[in-house]
């Protein structure tokens, strides 16, 4: 017999004891003295187990839907003057540190977009000329003097020590935006001193051990009749010190209450769990219906039992509910309907939960049931609507190259002799009409490029400007499949890559699907996109090695191929891929989907450095197709073919 048992069974026999003394039935012959030092210690330990007594627990389940939580570019004032700094001061107070930085973003910019070299530019920046905010000015000049102002300016400076610091990083983020990025109002942008604040969850991948049936997780303790036991002890003590029987039995009703609470034990679950689902293989945005059937295997009754599906993060509840709450009889089966919206990749449901209490509601405990289940959705194979603005022929292979040799094509190239064999087709037969004599027309021969979608998918590339956005990796990946079919309905040869991280426990591998042409590839491509693991709409835990992926993309790819790189291009790294690649003899043309927003000091920053690096690689000859997060992909190529031209 456990310890609960005898508790239990101890305290009934007081229970019906007292009954019995109250009732005159029984008699007690019992000192005064014993008597109030038993009501003390009752009261004693009434009044301990108050003050120790913790709140009820809320004993919901948890939200079905697990949204991907990925941070916004910018995040915190030191990851993006980070973009900027060349050297980290690391014995420098934070103040200091922000000045240099703000200091060093104004001189990449003046340097870029205000027509300075960089030595004239930290002279510009030195003096305060750079901007007509004489206040940023002064702020990041060592030799001027803050102006005064007016006069709320100088109430902000009595307020607080850090209101005139932070009103100038303020208008030195202003100042700054205002000469890298065209698009800026000017607007003083929010900022908080705390804007070092730890960077949002990035949604985990949990990898947990395979689960067989039904699995017990956890047990705990609701506390929802402690306050009995306390009432009842408080209320025994004081009718025993006051001999008052009217008390003495409210207290000892109130210990019948709290020995019912330790009377029973949540039931042992033995549940199956079949999910069906009305498409197993949506299309991206589809709706699919979701049927749950819940049987109850075991011989006993369960009064109170609580039903989560693990509905995976791809996947949004339209319709209905994905949690249940009802009592299951032995035998006897419940069923749980919902709809739910399905992105983009490969979606595995998750355990169900359930959670089950006592009739007492004092004790709950958490299982795990294994319904195995896999929607796969693959992206939409559709070609964009304009052309894939590769690389000019003129500096590399793109698309339908036209070369310097004769052959098959569409474009002139000169008139040779006839030869017996000649196509009918090509005869000059105007030439034969004026002068007799038969020649050959030639064309410029043509080629198919050799094409690499490349996409990065590393843990920094997943970023959105809110948390109703897409990301960038899953945008990346949307964009990938349909620059491919445009490719491959042009007749290239089409290849697919990733960067990102993988598991290697699992003997996972990078993604890598060699240049070809053909229905057979184009479904491998699209399986690919949809159930690759390095394509996760789920962040990973680790960054990953990139740079060993890049080294064995490297050896993989054929002279000359070129390369369309899908990358936000948040960070440094992505601009040393494109680099990298494209100094290897690997013609680069980046596609980059725009994550940065502009609601602070930090996020306007990270805009300023993306926009730097543009600037930067397209000074280089690498061309960046810029992708606003409020576009589609479509429109973005139609812009750049109506600027650039039709080079294809």
């Amino acid at each position: 017999m456990n310890r609960r048992a005898v508790a239990l069974a101890f305290g009934l026999a007081a229970f019906v004891a007292a009954l019995a003394v109250l009732a005159g039935v029984l008699e007690f012959g019992l000192a005064q003295p014993v008597i109030v030092v038993v009501g003390l210690a009752a009261i004693g330990i009434g009044l301990r187990a108050l003050f120790a007594r913790e709140p009820p627990r809320n004993v919901g389940t948890p939200d079905p839907e697990r949204p991907t939580d990925v941070p916004v570019p910018g995040e915190t004032l030191r990851e993006s003057l980070g973009a900027f700094r060349s050297v980290e001061t690391s014995y420098a107070v934070t103040s200091r540190r922000t000045v240099e930085g703000l200091r060093a973003a104004a001189i990449a910019v003046c340097s870029r977009f205000g027509g300075d070299g960089e030595e004239q530019a930290r002279e510009r920046v030195e003096s305060g000329e750079w901007t007509d905010d004489a206040v940023a000015a002064a702020f990041l000049s060592p030799s001027l003097e803050r102006p005064s102002g007016s006069v709320r300016d100088r109430i902000a400076a009595v307020a607080g020590p850090g209101s005139r610091f932070d009103d100038g990083v303020r208008r030195a983020v202003a100042a700054i935006a205002r000469v890298g990025d065209g698009e800026s109002d000017g607007s003083l942008p929010r900022y908080d001193p705390g804007e070092g604040r730890p960077v949002r969850d990035r949604g985990t991948r949990t990898a947990t051990d395979p689960i067989d049936g039904t699995q017990r997780r956890r047990e705990r303790a609701t506390n929802y009749w402690h306050g009995i036991g306390v009432v009842a002890l408080l209320a025994v003590g004081v009718g025993v010190v006051s001999e008052a029987p009217a008390v003495v039995l409210a207290g000892v009703v109130g210990v019948g209450y709290a020995g019912f609470s330790r009377a029973f034990e949540p039931p042992e679950l033995e549940l199956s769990v079949d999910r069906e689902l009305s498409d197993d293989e949506p299309a991206p945005g589809d709706e699919i219906d979701v049927t749950v059937t819940i049987t109850n295997e075991r011989d006993g009754f369960v009064p109170d039992l609580r039903i989560v599906d693990g509905v995976p993060a791809g996947m949004a509840v339209v319709e209905g509910s994905s949690r249940l709450g009802t009592a299951l009889r032995p035998g006897e089966s419940v069923r749980l309907e919902y709809s739910v919206a399905v992105g983009r990749g490969s979606h595995e449901f998750d355990p169900v939960l359930a959670v089950v209490g006592d009739l007492s509601r004092s004790t709950e405990r958490e299982y795990l049931v294994s319904a195995e289940t896999t929607v796969v959705c693959e992206p939409e194979l559709q070609p964009v609507a304009a052309p894939v603005p590769l690389r000019p022929a003129g500096a590399t292979v793109s698309g339908r190259l036209r070369t310097e040799e004769a052959g098959a094509g569409t474009t002139f190239h000169s008139v040779r002799q006839y030869r017996r064999g000649d196509p009918l087709a090509r005869v000059d037969w105007n030439r034969r009409a004026r002068t007799g004599e038969l020649a050959t027309l030639q064309f410029h021969e043509e080629r198919s490029a050799r094409v690499v979608v490349l996409v990065d998918a590393r843990r920094d590339a997943y970023l959105a400007p809110d948390s109703e956005t897409t990301h960038a990796v899953d945008r990346s990946v949307a964009a990938a499949g349909r620059i491919a079919t445009s490719l491959l309905a042009e007749g290239d040869t089409v290849g697919l890559a990733g960067l990102g991280a993988i598991d290697r426990n699992r003997d996972e591998e990078p993604c890598w699907l060699a240049p070809a042409a053909g229905r057979h590839h184009e479904v491998r491509l699209a399986e690919l996109l949809a159930s690759h693991p390095q394509f996760s709409t789920i962040p990973p835990t680790n960054e990953g090695r990139w740079l060993w992926q890049l080294r064995g993309l490297r050896r993989r790819l054929a002279t000359g191929t070129q390369i369309v790189f899908l990358t936000p291009l948040c960070d440094g790294v992505s601009e040393d891929i494109a680099r990298r690649l494209d100094s290897r003899g690997y013609p680069v043309t980046i596609v980059s989907p725009d994550p940065t927003a502009d609601g602070t000091a930090s996020e306007r920053l990270a805009r300023v450095a993306r926009t730097v690096r543009k600037f930067d690689l397209r000074r280089a000859g690498i061309p960046v197709v810029d992708w606003p997060a409020d576009e589609s992909i479509d429109t973005v190529f139609a812009r750049r073919a109506a600027s650039a031209g039709d080079r294809r």
